[in-house]
């Protein structure tokens, strides 16, 4: 724990994650009112023991505002939505943060997580073409680039996320983790030159773990103080869940054309 008081920057941030987390609040209600019956779109299981609800099953009727770009990939971002924690559905906290991140208030073209997990431990494919291959994010304070994103559903500020929500994020990244061969190594990192964030200007070398926290890379307060404590255990679980899967047989599902 850090006894240093927050710079001008760290308290803009966290102000900002704090306004963001009201506005995703308030419209919860709006948007289980006017869409309550989400569609039948079945999860596709890309890994045995995890299945991910295509973006389909949130967002048929909210196509993203513009063209989503290809990412190449270095490193996992793990996110939290710092919004209520005690929600009805995941489908409905989705909707609202699509509505928030497409407003003027933001002006991006879809969600900026690749991926959603929710408290149940259910699974969601966020921004448009992330299960078919990797896609670039979004990010307040400027997006360094490189990453695939992983968001829970929630605010863990002074809690940590529950045992399902923890256990499918595990797999989520194991399975990103491998799809895109990046070092199993819990202590394994990776080195980049920043695209331009507010806390690595364009053109910084930045060498970070293959699975960081959103502070880690900008000035903010997420993925919470309660959650970020857990990310080397995380990383661990994840080195486990890719042991495990090694050499089974992979889903026989089409997902589109991974391009590294």
């Amino acid at each position: 724990m850090c006894d240093c008081e927050p710079t001008r920057r760290e308290a803009i941030g966290r102000a900002a994650v704090a306004g963001a987390a009201l506005v995703i609040g308030r419209s919860l209600a709006a948007a289980s009112s006017v869409h309550a019956a989400p569609p039948a779109v079945p999860a596709i299981e890309v890994m045995p023991g995890l299945a991910i609800s295509p973006r389909a099953a949130w967002g048929a009727d909210l196509p993203p505002k513009g063209p989503i770009r290809t990412e190449r990939p270095q490193f996992l971002l793990v996110h939290h939505t710092a919004s209520p924690s005690n929600y009805a559905n995941s489908r409905d906290v989705i909707r609202s943060v699509f509505g928030f991140h497409t407003s003027a208030a933001k002006g991006w073209n879809d969600v900026c997580y690749q991926f959603f997990v929710g408290r149940n431990g259910d699974v969601w494919e966020g921004r448009a073409g992330a299960l078919a291959g990797p896609v670039e994010a979004d990010a307040t304070g400027g997006s360094q680039g490189f990453a695939q994103l992983v968001c829970l559903l929630g605010d863990f500020t002074s809690a940590p996320p529950t045992a399902a929500a923890l256990t499918a994020t595990t797999k989520v990244l194991a399975w990103l983790a491998d799809r895109y061969r990046f070092d199993g190594s819990p202590t394994a990192t990776t080195t980049f030159v920043s695209r331009g964030s507010d806390k690595f200007k364009a053109g910084t070398t930045v060498t970070t773990p293959i699975i960081a926290g959103h502070r880690d890379m900008t000035f903010t307060g997420c993925p919470g103080d309660a959650f970020y404590p857990l990310l080397p255990s995380l990383r661990t679980r994840v080195a486990a869940q890719r042991a495990q899967w090694a050499g089974v047989m992979r889903p026989a599902v089409r997902l589109g054309r991974v391009t590294l």
